[in-house]
């Protein structure tokens, strides 16, 4: 169960926008630590968000946004400061890998969109986690952050997305490649050579990774070409 938490969000267009981003990535929950921005200005960018912005919790304290929960993590751009305590940070990837399986109810808390969170406030949570960027400039607008952490939690979540075509299947893929071979040894005269360009097909095929679709339209097309022929 995933909790995200804003503490003191400044923008109404950035509170929009999160909501969508929790309901594109199935998020539980959304808490409100003393926000400035107008929840109901915010309500005009979050779209298909709306009602979980409507559902948010609004409370005066983070003490108040993390009960209930097992662990909390911070995300800060100042993620690592030799003999600073509070910046020991570890990366995205090895928490949503390694440690975030193992935890229950998570809440991700995200600062202030000029100051980010308190000293205080950091103390609060259990982990602190940075994204890397560029060392340069490593800001990211909350928005941002909120969407990278909340689409590496999905991946570890083993979520199948629904708007992507699943790949044909092994058996479809050598029924293309035995047509492609049988068109291959009616036109090429050398049988080495034929075999040749059908393992060439076979491996281009296999790294392709076509669509069901796709193959249904190749495989039509191999044996328009096939009849054509007069092969096989």
């Amino acid at each position: 169960m995933i909790r995200v938490v804003l503490v003191g969000i400044e923008g109404a267009y950035n509170l929009g926008v999160i909501s969508r981003t929790c309901v594109n990535f199935e998020v539980d929950e959304l808490y409100l630590v003393n926000p400035s921005a107008s929840i109901k200005e915010a309500l005009i960018y979050s779209a298909k968000g709306k009602s979980f912005l409507e559902k948010a919790v609004v409370v005066d304290s983070l003490d108040e946004a993390l009960k209930g929960v097992d662990a909390s993590v911070a995300t800060s751009a100042k993620g690592y400061s030799p003999g600073d305590v509070l910046r020991q940070a570890i990366d995205i990837e090895t928490f949503t890998s390694q440690i975030a399986p193992r935890i229950g109810k998570l809440a991700l808390v995200f600062g202030r969109e000029s100051t980010g969170l308190t000293r205080e406030e950091l103390s609060k949570t259990d982990f602190l986690v940075s994204i890397p960027g560029n060392p340069e400039y490593p800001v990211l607008n909350v928005s941002q952050a909120v969407a990278i952490f909340l689409w590496e939690l999905w991946k570890i979540r083993g979520k199948q997305p629904s708007n992507i075509a699943s790949p044909a299947p092994r058996e479809e893929i050598e029924s293309l490649i035995a047509l492609v071979t049988n068109i291959s040894s009616a036109i090429i005269a050398t049988p080495e050579k034929a075999r040749r360009i059908g393992l060439v097909w076979k491996r281009i095929l296999h790294r392709a990774r076509p669509t069901a679709y796709e193959a249904r339209v190749l495989k039509y097309w191999l044996y328009r070409v096939k009849g054509k022929l007069g092969a096989g």
